[in-house]
């Protein structure tokens, strides 16, 4: 019976003085709040980070008491982007992300002067008028790195033409 009790008290120990097992954390996040001069948040700018060496970029919007959340950022050296209407750009370069930590950035945005630019970018269709026909030109480094079987021979290209009706001939190799 003094065993049975012993092992009882023993079992309930152990489980008071377990501790959880917490799964392990690849990523480190960036928060932080954007207030303008007078302290007050600065709602709707778009915070962009870029990972140095890797090019990775997330963006976060502030919500409107000027807080972000930049979470899931891989372990690297990172720069900081600012951008609101208003207001001037703000840059940090060099932010160290560590994995499962919360690096807090807060920025006091300087008003600048309203800025438009208008950017237009337009391209005209290629259009054949001297002739009726329809027409592709596929490059042979496009055709090379097609990851698709069945075709390596030029005549069995044509059924990647939209709307192309391939030929029945018994040369065809199709």
């Amino acid at each position: 019976m003094a065993v049975w009790w012993c092992l009882t008290i023993a079992f309930i120990v152990a489980g008071y003085s377990a501790r959880p097992a917490s799964a392990q954390v690849l990523y480190g996040s960036i928060v932080g709040t954007l207030t303008d001069q007078t302290g007050a948040g600065v709602p709707k700018a778009t915070v962009t980070v870029t990972n140095k060496s890797t090019g990775l970029k997330k963006e976060a919007t502030t919500d409107d008491a000027g807080y972000y959340s930049i979470p899931n950022l891989p372990e690297g050296t990172y720069d900081l982007a600012i951008t609101a209407g208003g207001f001037r750009p703000y840059t940090q370069k060099d932010l160290n992300i560590s994995i499962n930590a919360v690096r807090r950035v807060d920025a006091a945005l300087q008003v600048g002067g309203l800025t438009e630019e208008v950017s237009v970018e337009a391209s005209t269709a290629l259009l054949q008028t001297t002739r009726s026909d329809v027409s592709v030109s596929l490059e042979t480094k496009a055709i090379e790195n097609l990851p698709l079987s069945g075709y390596h021979n030029f005549q069995t290209l044509i059924n990647l033409v939209p709307g192309a009706t391939p030929g029945r001939s018994g040369c065809s190799g199709a």
